[in-house]
């Protein structure tokens, strides 16, 4: 394996486990072993659907059909989708004590659906949706069968019912965010996993933790950004990279 060596290198680091002070971030790639496409990669979503307007909340006001042609073939089909490994090694490590917070750019809720329960979704999920209008909530089972039998889901107060994800030009829950900058800064061990470390605020997270002294550990299939502030970088296939890290 090609991570064999930084393998070794983060062995010096497992320590920090012990004191319950390990942080965790998540991106899309954590989710493609599940089926789940990733964003930027060749054959990812942007590849296919238009980036400057998927997720544009001004396009989705102007016009949301073209968001919900993308949630119908894409998003809504998530709940079929179970948690992969990955998933599963961390809500094993956030079970024997090692993990305090498990921080996630994604929508799909399979950190939740693998077990593990400190999660932080700091760009909002698909399990629920809220209309615009009158802001009733319906849940993730209550918008597929509207997006079955209608283009644009709408209330019965007629208002447009969009899903609680953040889109471009929204602002991230701040509850959330106030909380990952708590943790990134108060945490000994930062790990980036499958993120492309592109998109702030949520990049902003591990120079936080490495400005307050933690160590930085980026694990992705690709280099990101931040490689260098990084402590040790391990690139290869996760689920490899995670299982090996498990059984150290």
């Amino acid at each position: 394996m090609k991570f064999n060596k930084n393998l070794s290198l983060f062995n010096g680091m497992l320590s920090l486990f012990k004191n319950q002070k390990m942080v965790i971030l998540t991106g899309a790639g954590v989710s493609t072993d599940s089926g789940i496409s990733d964003f930027r990669s060749i054959d990812g979503v942007y590849a296919r659907w238009d980036a400057n307007r998927v997720f544009d909340i001004t396009y989705f006001r102007q016009d949301p059909n073209y968001f919900f042609d993308f949630a119908r073939e894409e998003l809504y089909r998530f709940v079929d989708i179970r948690p992969n490994i990955t998933h599963e090694i961390i809500t094993k490590w956030e079970r024997e004590g090692l993990l305090k917070a498990c921080i996630t750019q994604n929508i799909d809720m399979l950190h939740q659906r693998s077990g593990t329960k400190n999660v932080l979704e700091i760009h909002g999920s698909i399990e629920h949706a809220h209309c615009l209008n009158c802001h009733r909530c319906y849940h993730i089972d209550e918008m597929r069968v509207k997006l079955s039998v209608q283009e644009v889901p709408k209330c019965n107060c007629g208002g447009i019912i969009k899903p609680d994800i953040v889109f471009f030009g929204e602002t991230l829950p701040q509850s959330e965010i106030s909380a990952s900058f708590k943790y990134a800064a108060e945490c000994e061990l930062f790990i980036t996993i499958g993120t492309s470390l592109s998109v702030y605020p949520a990049a902003s997270l591990p120079v936080a933790a490495k400005d307050n002294g933690a160590k930085l550990v980026i694990i992705n299939r690709d280099p990101t950004p931040l490689d260098s502030l990084a402590d040790e970088v391990i690139n290869g296939e996760l689920k490899e990279i995670l299982q090996a890290l498990d059984h150290q």
